[in-house]
């Protein structure tokens, strides 16, 4: 079921996943997909948390600066492939998707609540200056490789993704 909410997203984005014609390409029966998914947003969710488990998987090396390499190490790792930098496409929409529920809002917030166990811990241990909004350091990891996996199809190196971890250490870290 997750293989064919990843090609549909893949080929659709979330504004034109739809769960009829999903079943009708992939020979799925449709009342089994909507016993258990309702009207596909919770399948379009499942399937990109899935897709983001290595990322939603918190590091914890003991320190912030390796979390922080490890993060966007896992990253670089899920969008260094054609179903990684399609999926992530389909997470750019509009207003116009398919879903009353914001899905991509939906997989964000999942997203952010997981990860933000290695600011958290950083916290704890005294490794954050005070002050230091957490979503916007999540944001400074996330953002720039995202976007380089959006606009090239360039892989994304992990030397760049190093690189990134170790200037939101530097903007955020107690020293």
């Amino acid at each position: 079921m997750l293989s064919a909410a990843y090609d549909e997203l893949t080929r659709w984005g979330l504004e034109r996943f739809d769960i009829p014609t999903m079943c009708a390409r992939h020979k799925i029966d449709e009342a089994l997909v909507t016993q258990y998914w309702g009207d596909g947003s919770s399948l379009a969710l499942d399937a990109l948390v899935h897709w983001s488990d290595d990322v939603m998987t918190s590091p914890d090396t003991g320190s912030l600066r390796t979390d922080l390499r490890a993060l966007a190490a896992a990253v670089g790792r899920q969008v260094n492939n054609d179903i990684g930098r399609s999926l992530l496409r389909a997470m750019v929409v509009d207003d116009r998707a398919a879903f009353a529920n914001d899905t991509r809002m939906a997989f964000w917030f999942k997203r952010f609540s997981s990860i933000r166990s290695v600011f958290d811990r950083a916290a704890e241990r005294g490794e954050i200056r005070s002050g230091v909004d957490t979503i916007a350091a999540m944001q400074l990891v996330l953002a720039p490789i995202n976007v380089r996996a959006l606009y090239t199809k360039d892989p994304i190196e992990e030397s760049y993704c190093d690189a990134i971890a170790d200037l939101v250490w530097h903007a955020i870290a107690q020293h």
